[in-house]
């Protein structure tokens, strides 16, 4: 099953690319008569005149989806980047940028961690875990003790990481917690706790980086949301909370860093990944992989997240890309809204301990 679901994918790429969906219609319809005429023959040994019709209306609503949706992409990315079209890219030299990954130390912190650094990028990684033995050895990884639910532990870790390396240019707020339970079933603790890791420690640590990078108009701040963001499911309405707050967190970051600070070298990128094999799912990923498909890993959300920071590009990351059609969930009508969601999220928790049968 797996393989087939490969295989419709990448043909559906295939379909949706209107470099190969252009190509092949203008050989079909507008190519000189020496080559139109072969094409159109070696269709016709396999579909009827019709059918060829046909194909040739489908090959051109392809390319037209293709199309807009290349276009719609780049517009999405010159907005994003304070109306630019050309990145930055000589003003950024890896070996001298410093990177600051909290909730480094597990999941997609440790992997976008290795993947920074294999960037040649010096890492400081900030955790109350311990940084894995296998990082220990490297010159251009340092690892800092951290407790982001505490302004004097980030002021103490961020002390410490500029008077090992100097001020940070890249800030990646990865650390965050959750745990499935009904509204009535969170305690008090859990939702200060969760909100203070989860969008609060973010307050805390642009303070702490940001105004380096707004003197210099050179940075990256990247935050870790989810497809939670826009859909909040039930059995986790706090952890959709605080990812919803991550992603209006960005939105205004990005309004100042433009027309405030006026600082169009400061990027700014927030990152939704739909469910990924991490310790936040632990215990469920059987339930969650029959519910809501397979699970993604570790490497490849931080993959992404790295090769948005190289790009030298901000952005808006949805991943899998099928699902990034969420975004705009919330300009239908209510009550197609709140089928999508039934339909969508619903069965997720239909078996969940507290839930009532139908």
């Amino acid at each position: 099953m797996a393989l087939i679901l490969k295989g419709f994918r990448k043909l559906e790429n295939i379909a949706l690319d209107p470099t190969i969906t252009g190509a092949l219609l203008f050989g079909l319809t507008k190519a000189p008569a020496s080559i139109r005429e072969p094409l159109l023959h070696q269709l016709s040994k396999y579909l009827s005149d019709e059918n060829v019709t046909r194909f040739i209306k489908y090959l051109t609503w392809a390319w037209v989806l293709g199309f807009t949706g290349t276009v719609n992409r780049a517009l999405n990315s010159w907005a994003l980047n304070n109306w630019r079209w050309k990145s930055d890219k000589d003003k950024w030299m890896w070996s001298k940028e410093i990177a600051v990954v909290t909730g480094g130390c597990s999941g997609i912190g440790l992997e976008t961690v290795r993947g920074l650094m294999r960037k040649s990028i010096k890492v400081a990684v900030l955790d109350i875990q311990p940084l894995p033995k296998e990082l220990e050895n490297y010159g251009n990884i340092k690892y800092f003790y951290c407790d982001v639910t505490s302004t004097d532990s980030i002021s103490e870790a961020a002390s410490a990481v500029r008077s090992k390396w100097g001020d940070p240019t890249i800030l990646i707020n990865n650390a965050g917690i959750g745990a499935p339970h009904t509204l009535l079933d969170t305690s008090n603790e859990w939702v200060a706790k969760i909100f203070t890791i989860n969008i609060v420690s973010h307050f805390w640590m642009v303070k702490e980086f940001l105004p380096s990078m707004i003197k210099k108009n050179h940075g990256h701040v990247v935050g870790l949301a989810s497809m939670a963001s826009f859909v909040a499911p039930p059995a986790i309405v706090d952890y959709a909370c605080t990812k919803a707050a991550v992603l209006a967190f960005h939105e205004g970051l990005d309004q100042e860093i433009k027309h405030i600070y006026k600082t169009p070298g400061v990027l700014n990128t927030v990152v939704h990944p739909s469910w990924v094999r991490t310790s936040l799912v632990g215990g469920y990923e059987s339930h969650l992989e029959k519910t809501q498909g397979k699970l993604m890993k570790p490497e490849h959300i931080a993959k992404r997240i790295v090769d948005q920071i190289v790009s030298c590009r901000g952005g808006q990351i949805v991943m899998p890309k099928r699902l990034a059609v969420a975004a705009g969930i919330r300009g239908l009508p209510n009550w197609l809204q709140e089928l999508i969601r039934d339909v969508t999220v619903g069965g997720a928790v239909s078996d969940f301990p507290n839930a009532k049968k139908d």
